[in-house]
This record gives C-alpha cells, sequence and structure tokens, in this order.
C-alpha cells in the first residue's frame, strides 16, 4: 500500500533534518530494522544494512565534521514508495583527512542524490545514495 506523497515527503525531510542535527539515533528509527543501502560509489556490490553499516558513516561524518550540515535542494514523488532527494552535504573538516581528500579547516560541500524507498509501515528500507567524485577529486588535488 503506497503512503501519500505528502507523508512521505514529511518523513524524507525528518530524515535529513536529523541528520542535519548529528542525530544518528533517530535517523536510524526511521528505518526498518531490516533497512539496507547502497553507496553507489564504493561499487554497484556494496549493499550494507543501515544498523551497523550505514549509521557507522552517518555517525563517522557528523562526528568528523563538527559543522556538518545538509541542504535539501530538491525532493521529487517517484513510483510506488520512493522518494528522490538532491541534497548538499558538508561542513568545515576538523582534521586532516585520510589520502590528502581535505585539510583541516577546508569548507567542503559535496552534491549528493539520494533513492529513498519506504515499506508499508512508513519505515526506510531502502537507501541508495550517489555524490559527485569530482568534487572530492578536486578538494584532493586542492590539497596536494
Amino acid at each position: 500500500m503506497q503512503k501519500e506523497t505528502k507523508d512521505l515527503k514529511a518523513l524524507t525531510k525528518k530524515f535529513f533534518a536529523v541528520y542535519g542535527a548529528h542525530d544518528v539515533e533517530a535517523m536510524t528509527a526511521l528505518c526498518a530494522d531490516d533497512a539496507k543501502g547502497r553507496y553507489a560509489p564504493y561499487g554497484r556490490e556494496y549493499v550494507v544494512p543501515v544498523r551497523g553499516g550505514l549509521n557507522a558513516f552517518w555517525k563517522g561524518f557528523t562526528q568528523a565534521v563538527p559543522d556538518f550540515h545538509v541542504e535539501v535542494v530538491e525532493m521529487l514523488q517517484a513510483e510506488g514508495d520512493a522518494i528522490v532527494v538532491q541534497a548538499v552535504l558538508g561542513g568545515t573538516i576538523s582534521a586532516d583527512a585520510p589520502g590528502g581528500i581535505a585539510k583541516k579547516g577546508d569548507d567542503i560541500r559535496i552534491p549528493h542524490a539520494y533513492i529513498i524507498r519506504y515499506n508499508a509501515d512508513g519505515k526506510i528500507s531502502y537507501i541508495d545514495c550517489y555524490w559527485d567524485n569530482t568534487s572530492i577529486n578536486s578538494i584532493k588535488t586542492s590539497a596536494l
């Protein structure tokens, strides 16, 4: 059963609001117990559970970037129980990043696209995330 578009959009807005507020527990609570996700730049087969997988990434981002924030640029209802989100994530790097990606004090903003699917209970069941590796590569180049 498909939830109303406004309900899914409200749930998605809440997900990104609590992400921007660094509340990883609230993010995880919006996900089904068996929710999974894929961060596409890590590879086509990189599918992990939210709990013990993606939520560790979320926590790491919010800890590594104390002023980490999320700007939702656009949100669209897709087919079925899916929402597509264009967002910009970023903040000021608190320490030199491994591999020379960024240096302490760099203010980075990286465009992201998400496809978020919901189950019949209104919980996130699957997250696909894509981001602009070009901007990450340019940050790395400028850090050299």
